[in-house]
């Protein structure tokens, strides 16, 4: 027998303005993934696995309200888009699951949009038990920016109803680029001498990365392993290379 989880009600903020900074949709996204990773740890709960499926169902919907500028069909209830609700979405899009969340919200004019929208979630107590919810396991997270300047945040949580493939891996950018490397059709960005480390969950298969070097247009891919450390490098011949690290 399913159990699912309902989702908690939308959350409708406007923020008083303050000075804002350029981000990226992908940074936002990373940096509000990482405080509430940060949060569940420190609540005992384990770190969520990004899930392709789940982030692009999160995606299309922040992306559609920020297009529309809309929060939701109503511009009301954003958990409401294109006449359809969460599971309907989820469902949708041939996900399977066993518990389904979704925590959705705005915020306008702030210096940093990530930190805003995961302090007010925490603050609201529907919101926040979706955040440490042990009984979920995979998510999908992301923001958008609309004309108006609001950035549009939906976050799905779920248990999923298949074994998905899970790796958690560290990166280290030892060369003194900017690497672009992509999991699925998620593209993120290593700045030169930083390090992360990261979770991405699909539904069965290998989990590869794929980066397009800066000295090249060709991209190549990579298998990547559970609990396995890697470091993007250069050679003192100028060649790029993913390596495996061994520690």
């Amino acid at each position: 027998m399913f159990r699912r989880t309902l989702p908690a009600l939308g959350l409708l903020l406007l923020f008083a303005a303050a000075p804002a900074f350029a981000q990226t949709p992908e940074e936002i996204e990373k940096s509000t993934l990482e405080q509430i990773n940060a949060y569940r740890d420190k609540k005992g709960s384990a770190k969520l696995a990004l899930d392709e499926k789940l982030q692009a169902i999160a995606e299309k919907h922040a992306q559609g309200m920020a297009r529309a500028d809309k929060y939701g069909d109503d511009d009301r209830n954003g958990h409401v888009w294109d006449g359809k609700n969460p599971s309907e979405r989820v469902q949708a899009a041939g996900y399977k699951f066993l518990r389904l969340g979704e925590n959705v919200g705005w915020n306008l004019l702030q210096k940093d949009p990530a930190k805003v929208m995961v302090e007010t979630w925490i603050a609201s107590s529907p919101h926040e038990k979706n955040l440490v919810n042990k009984g979920f396991t995979h998510t999908g997270l992301a923001a958008a920016k609309g004309k108006s300047g609001k950035w549009y945040f939906v976050q799905v949580f779920s248990k999923p109803a298949f074994t998905p493939t899970t790796v958690t891996v560290s990166l280290e950018n030892k060369t003194k680029k900017t690497i672009t490397y992509r999991v699925g059709k998620k593209s993120y960005e290593l700045k030169a001498g930083e390090s992360e480390e990261a979770t991405h969950s699909r539904e069965g298969g290998k989990i590869r990365l794929a980066v397009t070097w800066p000295d090249s247009e060709k991209e190549e891919t990579f298998d990547l392993e559970d609990k396995a450390s890697y470091a993007f490098t250069r050679n003192d011949k100028d060649k790029y290379a993913f390596e495996k690290v061994t520690k």
